[in-house]
Order: structure tokens, then sequence, then C-alpha cells
């Protein structure tokens, strides 16, 4: 089984141990449509669950690399793959899995958020670390708003005022338009 394998095995058996795990980042990118290069495997889990993750992060043979407040970070010997798990808390989780789906990803059921609360994350993570995040979350934004031909006004200016700020919709815009004119 190759390390990506093995990572979305774990997480399609981490419900049955009672943690609900979702697939975000650039594989959830991914499956929306807009394809991209990625070195890590992001999941959400309630920071309180970390401990039954570690434990079978660890089981099946991966190495806990750090853990801080807000994620933990795991390797595979011998793998580029990196596998994050992005705490959160209980409330924000059953928020999120309330619009997640179960998909089929490799062999292996896993569920991930909806488009619109990918993108919220997305907006969050850009409006707290511009300059770090302008590279991957800035174009991901972008190109899945125009894939699925969501509208500035009534579907990225809410998110950006409820998640962003408004300096993140002002580059959200100025990115879709681009992306607009150019297709």
């Amino acid at each position: 089984m190759t390390p990506l394998e093995t990572i979305l095995d774990i997480a399609s058996q981490l419900p049955s141990a009672g943690v609900n795990c979702l697939l975000i980042g650039g594989f959830a990118v991914n499956y929306y449509g807009y394809t991209r290069n990625t070195l890590d495997v992001d999941f959400m889990i309630v920071s309180e669950q970390l401990d039954i993750v570690k434990r079978n992060m660890i089981q099946a043979g991966f190495t806990n690399i750090s853990i801080q407040d807000n994620a933990a970070f795991f390797n595979f010997p011998g793998s580029p793959l990196r596998v994050d798990f992005l705490r959160t808390n209980d409330a924000t989780m059953r928020q999120i899995l309330a619009g997640a789906s179960l998909v089929r990803l490799h062999g292996h059921e896993i569920k991930i958020p909806s488009l619109k609360d990918l993108i919220a994350m997305k907006i969050f993570s850009l409006s707290q670390e511009p300059v770090r995040r302008m590279g991957k979350d800035l174009p991901d934004i972008a190109y899945l708003s125009v894939l699925h031909n969501l509208d500035l006004e009534a579907d990225l200016r809410p998110l950006c005022e409820r998640f962003g700020t408004a300096e993140s919709y002002e580059l959200i815009r100025g990115q879709v338009e681009t992306l607009r004119i150019s297709s």
C-alpha cells in the first residue's frame, strides 16, 4: 500500500474509532476540480480527538513530526508526503460536517467539506497570513470560484466578511476577474 493509500485508509477508519475527520487542503481542492500538486494531505479534526489520531497514525508506521496548538504533523518514513491534522473545536466541526459529503477517493470513503466551507477555510487562512498563503490559497479560491461560477457579491463577499477581511476580498476579486477575462 502506498503512503497515500495508507493515509486514506486510516482516515476512513477514524469514524469507527469515534473521530470525525474531514479531508481539506489540496486534495479537497482537487476533488472540486482545480488540480494542483500538493505534498501534504490535510485533515480537520476536533482538538480533543488528537490522541486517538496520533495512536492510529503511529500504529500505521507514521512518525509524529510536531504537535502545535492548531495542528499535528506526521510523515511516513522514506516518503515526502506529510499528513497534517488541523485542530478545531467541536462546534465548528459539527457546523462543517452538516454540509459535508461522503466521497470515494482511491477506494476509500472520506468526508469532504462543502465547496463554500472549503473556500471559507481558505479565506480565513489567507486573511491570517496573506504573504505566506498567497501562492496556494488565493489561486485555489479564485480557480474554484470561476470553475463553479460563484458570484463575487452573493457568494464570496459574505464569506470574506465573515471569515476574512476587506483586503482579502479585494485580492480574491482581482484574481477572479482576471481569470474570467482570460477564459
